[in-house]
């Protein structure tokens, strides 16, 4: 054992330690670079995309089609498709580029980055909730007739001090409608539904809502829900109706001519069939209602 030992110690002296240590530095890199990449890029929230002109740092864009390695300005038309915001580079720790994307721009998908705003929708204080305004790409703040929202603002921007400039809004028949001023503030990503958003929904009752979407296997309208209730109600009063004025007039005929049973019998059987199809009729206008 003691010769083994001292035969390694006399032949690490033609060990090479300044290549060693060389390697595992090396190694300490690369596994660096990968973990790095892994939180930045492998994740989702922070990618290179192609884009058709340069864009601004800063601005929010969609998805271009079906295409996933491609972004365009986000339009107030498109408000649903908001996917994201450009980020610069240069504030980045590290970037992994890909030479093959056209015009290639940085995209967050999470996180809170500086985001171009307006103050179309009024002044922007920290906790607000922004969405697309009309100068597409730019933000404002969200107002209850906002369907989505792109995140939530983490600083405030009253069109003062530093801005960006100011652009004028027009409205469809090309006449000066507004003035607004723009700006850039750190802006929460967090694309939803909007939490304020005004209900314009009637109230229906839980019972006829669940009895409405299990006939059409989807959600229904209120009005759908209301119309559905008339014409139910009509037919089943006409329907009573018919069949309430038909034994009716049979007892009468009956009392006075008892030896026309047999033919009186025979009408109100045709009343009582007359009354049910006129049921079945209201019951089907309401399901062709609810379901189409």
């Amino acid at each position: 054992m003691s010769k083994t030992i001292i035969g390694l110690l006399q032949h690490r002296q033609t060990v090479n330690i300044p290549k060693i240590l060389v390697a595992i530095a090396a190694v300490a890199s690369t596994v660096a670079i990968v973990v790095t990449s892994g939180i930045a890029f492998a994740n989702g929230n922070l990618q290179g995309y192609a884009a058709d002109t340069p864009l601004d740092n800063g601005t929010i864009v969609q998805m271009t089609g079906k295409n996933s390695n491609r972004v365009k300005i986000a339009t107030q038309s498109e408000l649903q498709n908001m996917f994201g915001v450009t980020v610069d580079r240069n504030q980045l720790s590290m970037t992994l580029t890909n030479e093959g994307l056209q015009n290639e721009t940085f995209v967050a998908v999470s996180g809170t980055y500086n985001v171009l705003v307006s103050t179309q929708g009024g002044v922007i204080a920290a906790g607000d909730y922004v969405t697309l305004s009309s100068v597409n790409g730019v933000a404002m703040k969200a107002s209850t007739d906002q369907k989505t929202v792109f995140g939530r603002a983490t600083a405030g921007f009253d069109g003062k001090g530093v801005t960006l400039g100011s652009t004028t809004l027009k409205d469809t028949a090309g006449n000066t409608n507004k003035t607004v001023t723009l700006g850039s503030i750190p802006v929460t990503i967090d694309i939803r539904s909007n939490p304020n958003e005004k209900s314009t929904k009637a109230q229906v009752p839980e019972v006829l809502e669940r009895i409405g979407q299990a006939i059409a296997e989807k959600e229904v309208s209120p009005i759908r829900i209301y119309l559905s209730m008339g014409i139910t109600a009509v037919s089943l009063i006409a329907a009573i109706a018919v069949l309430y004025a038909g034994i009716r007039s049979s007892v009468i005929s009956i009392g006075r001519n008892p030896m026309s049973r047999k033919s009186i019998f025979r009408a109100l059987l045709e009343v009582i069939l007359t009354s049910i199809l006129i049921l079945i009729i209201g019951l089907f206008a309401v399901y062709l209602l609810l379901k189409l």
